[in-house]
């Protein structure tokens, strides 16, 4: 565990030069917000925050980093479980932030803005960004950053392309209606499941990222 807990504060320190352009993302996300609706900011954060989680990967190859991971005693089971941590806790740091900015945005705008919308926003914007990082980071490790950055894009594509795959093949508009129905009772339950979906998301990238980082070169 304190091996884990070593990685994490490894990764804090390679990002925390860059952490001035993600508060700038913050104020834009913010601006934006102002000129539009305050959940905004909860999607915007969230979706450049999949950026700023690939950011470690970019500062340590460039810097030629990886031989400080190589040198601890520290085995590669290790840095993928506390590198898929520290992505975690950035997201759910994101988040929380994204969420104080949107009620900041409402209670000053004076708009209303419904409980399920909310937490709708909350768990669909938290649910893409574990989506996002469980297919980027395994393309990280068997790729590096640099060559593979262009595809961070792909779990947007893949979200859409899904969606239309299912309304073809199944009636995806009356379910969808229903779940809302019934979730649009039981907030806590949808958040529940969407932190449990992006969980189980992560850990099945996770094992993939180990499968390819175990026989890479450090």
């Amino acid at each position: 565990m304190n091996n884990i807990f070593q990685v994490l504060k490894l990764d804090h320190y390679t990002v925390k030069t860059s952490y001035p352009r993600i508060i700038m993302i913050y104020f834009i996300s913010l601006f934006i917000g102002i000129s539009t609706q305050p959940i905004v900011p909860i999607f915007m954060i969230m979706f450049f925050g999949v950026s700023i989680s690939g950011l470690t990967f970019s500062i340590i190859e460039k810097n030629s980093c990886e031989k400080i991971y190589g040198i601890l005693p520290i085995r590669r089971k290790q840095i993928i479980i506390g590198r898929y941590l520290y992505g975690f806790i950035l997201g759910i740091i994101n988040l929380i932030i994204s969420v104080v900015l949107a009620y900041i945005l409402a209670m000053f705008s004076q708009q209303q803005t419904d409980s399920f919308i909310l937490f709708f926003s909350i768990t669909s914007a938290f649910c893409y960004y574990t989506f996002a990082v469980s297919v980027t980071y395994p393309i990280y490790y068997k790729f590096g950053f640099s060559k593979s950055y262009i595809f961070i894009t792909i779990p947007l594509y893949l979200l859409i392309l899904l969606v239309v795959f299912i309304s073809d093949k199944f009636n995806f508009n009356e379910t969808i209606s229903q779940l809302l129905i019934y979730f649009s009772n039981h907030y806590v339950l949808f958040l529940f499941c969407g932190l449990v979906l992006g969980m189980f998301m992560l850990i099945i990238s996770a094992v993939i990222s180990y499968c390819i980082f175990r026989n890479s070169e450090l």
